[in-house]
């Protein structure tokens, strides 16, 4: 059977690169084939993980690689537009490994790589010669390896080594040879290994059954021997056993797959690739419990009521407080963290909470560098604030700086990044701190994402403003602009130090410490009680 939505996109994938005759023109056309590929897996998540239950299946090895390197990534929680460029740059490999061009135009191709700061793609590249063949096993724990390119070959492993080893021998061969750091890499293959595959033949209480489609908790079995009402039905995967690794045959889970069309269909539950909350938009949750804290007169219990029906803020509430109590007492009800913090500072923590999640559900190499520049820039802004005179809270001025580093983990360019692009001077304004190429100005970005948070006029008048040189700025919001603006750049200060002091950063942070009556001095001691913060994020260098 070669008329399958698999075998259509496998012959796309695998199809010659044609009309590429620029350097820029091959990386759109692979770019078009990684997209074509994350689309089909997005949309058929069956087909896609069926392609690694039958290792047999009459697909081009390439193809079924960037089928199973996906598959690895999308359960790595791998950024979709990070994602993308890995694929493409497994295309380019193969492209140059197939094309037989002159080594002069590979050269040209990885300039044009280096010029526009596509760092991984030259990594991916490197490993040309051992990327599509068993010989990945080979290199897979070479100290010269960095993390990135170490996953780029495990998938490698699982594509041309599950030929003649088990998935179980595989694992068990790497688990040593990985760096400590790299192991996490396998509880993918240990996932799969575990899982029951679509077309996997399984037993449902003693009835023999097949696999058709997955979700993170549930299976779709079709049971043959029971009636046709309850042929094909929805399972715990705990409800399902199979005691050995056999599947049917492909062309019956095909048509499997398709006569239960309806059924696929069903609402509920959690996909087995994780999908992307929105960003641009609150949890509906969160925004009921903020309406409840705006009334007049709140009722404590119904308010703790409405947080419950959301684990995850329950969660955080009471472990913070735990934490944050004198004694380090731990705090097991809801109630009691509640009126640890009162009820103003709960909605701004919630808010940040809820926010930090959305922004950082998916991993690309900056993610952990902009998180540990995003909490160090929140704490000293929570710092400023208590010794200064100003409408901000130290909750509100957090949750406005949280704000106004989101761009960090929006901008697509910093998705595919591997150091950040900070600049070498402009510490102390916002949209000049660090060097992207952006249609929108840094702090429209933030303002806009302020505006669907529902943030308050002010909030937003306050980032809007975070663009502006200081003096420009009206005299009524002159100390909080003074607050956001020291926060951003005393972070940048303090993670990316120069050996030179810019003159004009140096004027402008004097300007903001006059209009705070802070000095030096202060500052000094402030950073000195941030010491926790500074520390680089192991990972900034795990994916570059």
């Amino acid at each position: 059977m070669d008329d399958t939505p698999i075998h259509d996109i496998a012959a796309t994938l695998a199809s010659p690169i044609i009309d590429a005759h620029t350097p820029q023109e091959l990386v759109n056309a692979c770019l078009k084939k990684s997209k074509a590929l994350l689309t089909f897996v997005e949309n058929n998540a069956a087909l896609a993980l069926a392609v690694l239950e039958y290792p047999q299946l009459d697909i081009s090895p390439f193809a079924r690689h960037l089928f199973t390197l996906t598959t690895f990534a999308k359960l790595n929680h791998f950024n979709d537009h990070f994602l993308q460029h890995i694929v493409a740059a497994h295309v380019a490999a193969y492209y140059w490994q197939q094309s037989g061009q002159s080594k002069s135009e590979k050269k040209a191709f990885v300039r044009f790589l280096f010029d526009n700061h596509l760092t991984l793609w030259r990594h991916i590249l490197s490993l040309q010669k051992v990327l599509f063949n068993s010989q990945a096993l080979k290199h897979i724990s070479s100290v010269k390896l960095n993390s990135l390119q170490r996953f780029a070959l495990l998938a490698s492993v699982f594509t041309y080594a599950i030929e003649k080893h088990t998935a179980q021998t595989l694992i068990s061969y790497l688990t040593p040879l990985l760096p400590t750091n790299d192991r996490h890499m396998l509880n993918v293959p240990l996932l799969i290994m575990d899982t029951p595959l679509p077309g996997s033949r399984v037993y449902y209480k003693a009835h023999p059954a097949v696999v058709v489609d997955l979700q993170k908790a549930h299976v779709l079995i079709s049971v043959p021997s029971l009636p046709e009402e309850k042929e094909a039905m929805w399972v715990a995967k705990e409800e399902v056993l199979r005691p050995r690794h056999v599947h049917v045959d492909f062309s019956q889970f095909i048509a499997l797959h398709r006569a239960c069309e309806l059924e696929r269909t069903v609402r509920g539950g959690g996909p087995f690739f994780a999908g992307a909350y929105a960003i641009q938009k609150p949890p509906l949750a969160l925004l009921t419990i903020i309406d409840t804290l705006q009334k007049a007169d709140i009722d404590i219990n119904s308010l703790c009521e409405q947080v419950e029906r959301t684990p995850a803020f329950s969660h955080f509430l009471m472990s913070t407080a735990s934490q944050d109590n004198r004694l380090r007492l731990p705090v097991t009800h809801l109630k009691q963290a509640i009126l640890t913090y009162g009820l103003e500072r709960v909605g701004d923590m919630l808010i940040q909470f809820a926010l930090m999640e959305r922004l950082t559900q998916h991993t690309y190499p900056l993610l952990s560098i902009g998180k540990q520049f995003t909490h160090l820039s929140c704490a000293i802004a929570s710092q400023l604030v208590a010794l200064s005179d100003t409408k901000l809270t130290p909750q509100s001025a957090s949750l406005l700086t949280t704000f106004v580093c989101a761009p960090l983990f929006t901008l697509p360019g910093l998705k595919v990044a591997s150091q950040l692009p900070v600049s070498d001077s402009h510490y102390f304004q916002i949209h000049r701190t660090f060097k992207v190429k952006a249609q929108v100005p840094w702090h429209t970005v933030a303002g806009e994402l302020a505006a669907n948070w529902h943030q308050g006029a002010t909030w937003r008048a306050l980032i809007h403003n975070a663009g502006k040189r200081h003096h420009d700025v009206p005299n009524s919001l002159k100390k909080e602009h003074a607050i956001i603006q020291l926060a951003f750049g005393l972070a940048r200060e303090a993670l990316f130090p120069l050996p030179h002091p810019d003159e004009d950063s140096e004027n402008t942070k004097s300007a903001l410490l006059r209009t705070l009556s802070l000095s030096q001095a202060d500052i000094t001691l402030l950073l000195n009680r941030l010491s926790d913060y500074l520390f680089c994020p192991f990972p900034l260098t795990e994916l570059n």
